[in-house]
């Protein structure tokens, strides 16, 4: 048996074999991004129709971003996703019930969902997932003028004595409306070489309650559709109301019932208030005191008609009205209102209004 030292045996083999094992390497190649999904509000759009632009899908997805390739090294970003809706639309995350956009200007892109970062050295080369979540659409109405009042303050009968031919439920108890309701008012027919005649819509919202402004009876659900009216139309029973017989129940004057609808509305939003306003004294039929609702018009066209209320209940910011009209819808008798609204409407949009109803209009009010 040979004996062999570590020398003689290095000198024997002569080679020395090592394995080794690579790394891959990253020239900083990037993954693209992952595309957004967009709302964007349409004038030309209804509601319905939105369906139809998801092609009868529940689910909207952007495309995903390209991979970084050996002669590319830098992916191509994901295209975005756009929905079209109607003005108004608001996106409400579901599970958050949070508000993720308010689709309120034409056709500006409103961002709803925000595609995931590429793969890249900041997140170890991994692409990100974007956002995902389930979203409600809602719509908010945009009528021209929008009724508002507690309930059986006689809305719908002076919704039915603008426009006859619609049908409209009408009953002698409260909560008859419980979803707006909206009509065309033609306030003027145009001539036959015109292209069509002036109208107006009007929107009968479900009464109010107290404490609408902060959700109570389904507030939120009626007041929003207010946002994007161009004229208030307040309706006020004169005999006053009480929401029911029970016990602690409060009977509201008339005055107070101004005041408690002022109230809703500023604290729902100061915008509201600061829109044009008309109010009317309906039922005036069977008030029992001929003249006391002109007397009370007569309150409400003071700028200081808060002050001839308590204090408690005077509104921080009091509605000034443009006119204040006692009528009796029931019989019809809304002329004076008619064209009250017409010049309330003329003075935001002059050059929508006939000029030949302006002029007919300003003699009749004079």
């Amino acid at each position: 048996m040979q004996n062999y030292t570590l020398s003689s045996i290095w000198r024997k083999r002569q080679h020395l074999y090592v394995f080794m094992i690579s790394r891959q390497v990253h020239y900083d190649g990037r993954g693209g991004n992952g595309g957004n999904v967009y709302l964007v509000p349409s004038t030309s759009m209804a509601f319905i129709d939105i369906k139809k632009e998801l092609g009868g899908k529940s689910k909207v997805k952007a495309q995903s971003g390209g991979h970084s390739q050996k002669v590319r090294l830098v992916g191509d970003n994901g295209e975005h996703t756009y929905v079209k809706v109607p003005v108004g639309i608001e996106a409400v995350d579901m599970e958050r019930n949070v508000l993720l956009a308010r689709c309120s200007r034409p056709f500006q892109k409103y961002l709803i969902a925000c595609g995931g970062s590429g793969g890249n050295a900041r997140n170890h080369y991994k692409g990100e997932p974007g956002e995902q979540f389930d979203i409600s659409l809602h719509l908010k109405l945009r009528p021209n003028v929008g009724l508002v009042g507690f309930p059986n303050a006689g809305k719908s009968t002076l919704m039915k004595a603008f426009v006859p031919r619609k049908s409209i439920k009408i009953a002698a108890y409260p909560f008859t409306t419980t979803k707006p309701q909206v009509a065309f008012w033609v306030a003027e027919k145009r001539k036959e070489d015109e292209e069509s005649d002036f109208t107006l819509s009007i929107a009968d919202l479900p009464g109010l309650i107290e404490g609408a402004s902060q959700n109570r009876g389904k507030g939120y659900q009626f007041l929003k559709h207010l946002e994007y009216a161009d004229v208030l139309l307040l309706v006020v029973d004169c005999l006053g109301f009480q929401l029911s017989n029970k016990p602690g129940e409060p009977f509201r004057s008339p005055l107070e019932v101004v005041a408690l609808l002022n109230h809703e509305l500023e604290n729902y939003s100061k915008k509201l208030v600061q829109k044009p306003a008309l109010l009317v004294l309906n039922k005036i039929d069977i008030s029992p005191d001929k003249e006391e609702p002109s007397r009370l018009a007569e309150k409400l066209r003071s700028l200081d008609w808060p002050l001839q209320l308590p204090e408690k209940l005077r509104p921080r910011f009091p509605l000034q009205f443009d006119y204040v009209i006692p009528i009796s819808a029931k019989l019809g008798e809304i002329e004076e209102l008619k064209r009250a609204l017409i010049r309330t409407y003329r003075n935001l949009h002059p050059s929508e209004v006939p000029q030949d109803l302006l002029e007919d209009d300003d003699k009749s009010l004079l």
